[in-house]
């Protein structure tokens, strides 16, 4: 049994630490969530409410915390702003450990979003603190396969012919409790996080009607319409929502044209398992028995 520890959340009302905070709960640490949000989070100790820009309130959340878990909300223009401002409190804490949920391959400069997480892995190495970063492809979890099943039409963000890498976010965060339990092994360590599946969304829809019973058919929503239906959601501020158009517009416009792959092995190594596939996350998601 790993020891308990005080394991601080940033923006923990996201999903991603709402699944982090479940695989963390049986192991009896205290958590502590800090942002927006927070009724939804499982098993929070504690929680404040306040700001990923503020740094004073995030060095006084963070004071007595073992362990640090950082994830910046998605495509926002202040990410590098609100990583830099995490680990400067987390150095003022004295936390012992900063757990840093980045993105599969961030040195990929013409994505915008990419390359603010690979400027706060930089500023995190050069920090001084011990830190893991992981490193998760696309989730399964932004497929609606729910709805498929309900309208036998799977939406995709990119073309339907291009592959893309996938990882469950509940192996993202059993891998996440791993390193958090397993003391000094995993620190200065950065871990890559994808599945075997590599899948174009005609090959997704194709999956779904196996497992379904009814035909799925793959549509791709047209980009202008993605970003105008992302945009208004995600951006920091909806005045200048800029910065955050133009993130989307290159992502899904270089999923387009390259799609986006990556290796299982790092994922099979930390889990000791074979990570879930499409199937595996279609079957938990609509209740389907082998």
């Amino acid at each position: 049994m790993a020891e308990a520890k005080k394991i601080f959340l940033n923006c923990a009302g996201s999903r991603t630490q709402q699944a982090i905070a479940r695989a963390l709960t049986p192991a009896g640490h205290v958590l502590h969530g800090y942002g927006r949000d927070l009724a939804d989070t499982p098993g929070l100790d504690h929680s404040t409410s306040g700001s990923l820009l503020d740094g004073d309130a995030l060095a006084v959340a963070m004071a007595g915390a073992d362990v640090a878990i950082h994830v910046a909300p998605a495509l926002q223009d202040k990410e590098v702003a609100m990583g830099q401002f995490a680990i400067d409190a987390a150095r003022r804490a004295g936390v012992g450990h900063f757990v840093y949920i980045s993105v599969i391959h961030p040195q990929i400069d013409y994505l915008m979003n990419h390359r603010a997480k690979l400027a706060v892995e930089d500023y995190l190495i050069g920090s001084g603190l011990a830190y893991t970063i992981l490193r998760p492809m696309h989730y399964f979890q932004n497929l609606d396969v729910r709805g498929a099943r309900e309208h036998g039409r799977i939406d995709l963000t990119y073309a339907i012919d291009r592959p893309l890498g996938f990882v469950d976010m509940e192996d993202v965060a059993a891998v996440a409790a791993k390193v958090v339990n397993g003391g000094t092994h995993h620190h200065y360590a950065c871990y890559d996080l994808c599945s075997a599946d590599h899948l174009t969304g005609v090959e997704i829809a194709e999956t779904l009607t196996v497992l379904v019973g009814r035909p799925i058919a793959a549509h791709r929503i047209p980009l202008p319409d993605i970003i105008a239906i992302l945009t208004p959601y995600l951006a920091f501020d909806p005045a200048r929502p800029e910065w955050t158009a133009g993130a989307i517009e290159r992502l899904f416009s270089y999923y387009d044209r390259f799609g986006l792959r990556g290796s299982p092995n790092q994922l099979a190594w930390l889990l000791g398992r074979a990570p879930a596939d499409l199937a595996d996350f279609a079957r938990r998601e609509i209740d389907i028995d082998d």
